[in-house]
């Protein structure tokens, strides 16, 4: 059980995963036979949405995810009450940014920009998001237009055909909650236990 806790509570479909991970143990067996209170607490969810006519992708950015997670009930030690993921459609690379307030999302775009274009030498050819405000604003529009970076929205209230990101965040949170209350830890390390699992989830 420690090393379903150590990996990030994976679940039963990683089993031959967790295997080849950690040699002469048959974590098969534990997980059968164990339930997880982490686990069953932290993660709950719904049905998920169709995925019929969804568009393929064929190199590294040519489709980005992003969302923003929160408010949380509870400031991290950081101050953050939210978190900022950007996901790569092709190869599902997540990188996370801790936010104070939603108004530093368009910031963090910029810095992820930067950081992608300079470590994988491609360019980001379509940023897909909700229609929340966070991402809705001339200026923003403006530098897209300026980078030729194409915007997609998902339609209002329908958070589900911005999928990806949105189970990208569920993910990361069952995996952050399931940390937190399998060690009885303080809600605010919420911050560093999503780092946590997102630097797994990778």
């Amino acid at each position: 059980m420690l090393w379903h806790e150590r990996l990030g509570h994976l679940n039963m479909a990683n089993l031959k995963e967790l295997d080849a991970m950690v040699d002469g143990m048959n974590l098969k067996e534990v997980l059968l036979h164990h339930i997880c209170e982490g686990c069953v607490k932290g993660k709950h969810q719904r049905t998920s949405f169709p995925k019929d006519g969804a568009m393929r992708v064929s190199q590294l950015l040519e489709i980005v995810h992003t969302d923003v997670c929160g408010p949380m009930r509870t400031t991290s030690h950081g101050g953050a009450r939210y978190f900022l993921t950007f996901i790569d459609d092709f190869s599902r690379k997540t990188h996370v940014y801790l936010l104070k307030t939603k108004g530093e999302a368009f910031e963090k775009f910029k810095q992820y920009k930067v950081l992608v274009d300079n470590e994988i030498g491609h360019k980001i050819k379509v940023l897909r998001f909700d229609n929340k405000g966070e991402f809705v604003f001339k200026k923003f529009d403006a530098f897209l237009a300026e980078c030729g970076i194409q915007r997609q929205t998902s339609a209002p209230y329908s958070p589900q055909q911005n999928g990806v990101a949105e189970c990208a965040n569920r993910t990361i949170m069952e995996c952050a909650r399931s940390m937190i209350l399998a060690r009885g830890l303080e809600l605010e390390f919420w911050g560093a236990a999503v780092n946590t699992a997102v630097y797994i989830k990778n």
